[in-house]
């Protein structure tokens, strides 16, 4: 077995925050369990388990971990430009000074609402938007993953945000990407993967991955069901508070 520190979940939570995997069901996990307590004194540790795996999962069930989320992981191809002719309206440009990242921070702190810290009734539902919001400054920081922004050219307004990392030459990993709260259901969602799409294509990229969950259904209904992502493996995502 493995443990992992978070830092950004730490930091938000305002406690240790582990990630398990690389468990096998034949391991005295009891034992286990007391080396990362001693170890990190966490209060919250979670494991993403394939859900064909149901002998590990019900192996944390036996040690108190709860499910708290079915995480769905997809790919879709890089192949085809996008026609952005009706959208001439938009600008979608890389966020490069941290002044032109407040719409975007505040778009990630208010957006998201099918999450596992969302949904939790054990934790606060505000720590959720306060964790969405560091995980996007990481991406502006750190110089190997991309922040970017869908604009009104007219209005100057952020409607939108995507942000990823590459992987390789070839594949890069879609993170997070959230909509404007004042304007969704207008089909800014898909508009925003399309210029996304068109971006990553014109520097090589070949193939795309995300991880989303099954009840974020407006995200799973666009992205399986009109921009052709293609389910890679589901998991089962369980937790246990201390």
């Amino acid at each position: 077995m493995k443990v992992e520190r978070i830092e950004i979940d730490s930091m938000v939570l305002g406690q240790n925050v582990l990630a398990i995997s690389q468990l096998e069901p034949d391991e005295d996990f009891t034992a286990l369990e007391l080396d990362y307590l001693s170890a990190f004194q966490p209060a919250y540790a979670y494991a993403k388990i394939p859900l064909e795996e149901i002998q590990k999962i019900h192996h944390l069930e036996e040690h108190g971990f709860r499910f708290i989320e079915c995480q769905i992981r997809s790919a879709v191809k890089l192949n085809k430009l996008k026609d952005l002719s009706a959208f001439s309206k938009y600008c979608f440009e890389p966020i490069l000074r941290e002044e032109d990242l407040a719409e975007v921070l505040e778009i990630a702190a208010t957006t998201f609402l099918h999450d596992r810290w969302r949904t939790d009734p054990q934790l606060p539902a505000q720590l959720a938007g306060e964790r969405y919001r560091q995980y996007v400054l990481k991406s502006f920081r750190d110089p190997n993953e991309s922040v970017y922004r869908l604009v009104e050219r007219d209005t100057g307004t952020t409607l939108a945000f995507k942000t990823h990392v590459p992987l390789n030459k070839q594949e890069v990993l879609f993170l997070l990407g959230g909509v404007n709260p004042d304007y969704k259901n207008l089909g800014i969602g898909l508009i925003n993967e399309y210029f996304e799409f068109n971006e990553l294509i014109s520097r090589g990229f070949k193939r795309g991955i995300t991880h989303i969950s099954a009840t974020n259904y407006p995200v799973f209904n666009l992205e399986i069901g009109r921009l052709g992502f293609r389910v890679q493996a589901t998991f089962a995502v369980l937790r246990k508070l201390y």
